[in-house]
């Protein structure tokens, strides 16, 4: 689908499939070409990864975008954005452990989840699993998004002392997500308490792991000064580009603020 715009935010996006037999990313973004809409509950956008190694992952990731997308564009003026995101995705959650039970796969369905809002010039955004969302400001990366993985509470036990640094980055489960979609409840969503305001040029990205697993600061520097949608499919083309033997699945939604 062809990217359109809107007064004050531009999308972008790109995807490939890697080195996959499925894609099993999935994203979304509410409409751009619509003022009431936008008026009323701003600009969305969600981006899912089906987790590997589970069954459906590809449905997974599309119901989980599609249900977060239908509740969040359904509230009304005066609902606050943050309890609005709340409610998408513990009901996306829902959804996808539903379509696990119909197939008798409870346990073994399950899908990241990450969505953004600019309203008014303030962002929102909230998460389970790994994917990310980070922010593009004077040239500086930033991550947003807390991942739920393992390696996390590992880190936090090297700090404490605990473990040392070598058995916390060897450790087998590191990479393990610890909350996702697909489960009877979302065992933890991360989000922001207070609104960020947005300034001029700032660029918001939602990724899977496929993609920001080989994106650098650098690379974002060196992107050209070209429309969001040229700049997702040129950082896609890098990714590619490292020609990595086992690339997973790579995708990338942008909300650009010119």
């Amino acid at each position: 689908m062809p990217a359109v715009y809107s007064p004050s935010i531009i999308p972008g996006y790109a995807q490939h499939i890697g080195a996959r037999k499925e894609q099993q990313d999935a994203f979304g973004f509410s409409p751009f070409d619509d003022p009431h809409a936008i008026q009323r509950h701003g600009v969305l956008a969600v981006l899912a990864d089906g987790i590997g190694g589970l069954a459906m992952g590809r449905e997974a990731g599309q119901l989980a975008v599609e249900t977060m997308r239908l509740i969040y564009e359904a509230k009304m003026p005066e609902d606050d954005v943050m309890p609005a995101l709340i409610v998408g995705i513990q009901q996306a959650n829902l959804e996808v452990y539903q379509l696990a039970k119909q197939h008798d796969l409870q346990g073994s369905v399950g899908t990241t989840l990450a969505a953004a809002v600019i309203q008014d010039h303030q962002l929102y955004w909230v998460s389970a699993g790994d994917s990310r969302i980070y922010l593009y400001r004077h040239h500086v990366l930033t991550q947003l998004t807390t991942d739920h993985v393992y390696a996390t509470q590992l880190n936090q036990w090297v700090t404490s002392g605990h473990i040392t640094e070598e058995q916390a980055v060897s450790h087998p489960d590191r990479h393990r997500l610890t909350s996702y979609l697909g489960l009877p409840e979302v065992v933890d969503i991360d989000f922001n308490y207070t609104p960020l305001p947005i300034q001029q040029g700032d660029l918001v990205l939602l990724c899977s792991d496929g993609f920001y697993q080989g994106l650098t600061e650098n690379m974002l520097r060196a992107a050209p000064s070209l429309a969001p949608q040229c700049i997702a499919e040129w950082l896609i083309e890098q990714i590619l580009a490292e020609a990595k033997p086992h690339q997973d699945n790579a995708t990338v939604a942008i909300l650009a603020c010119p």
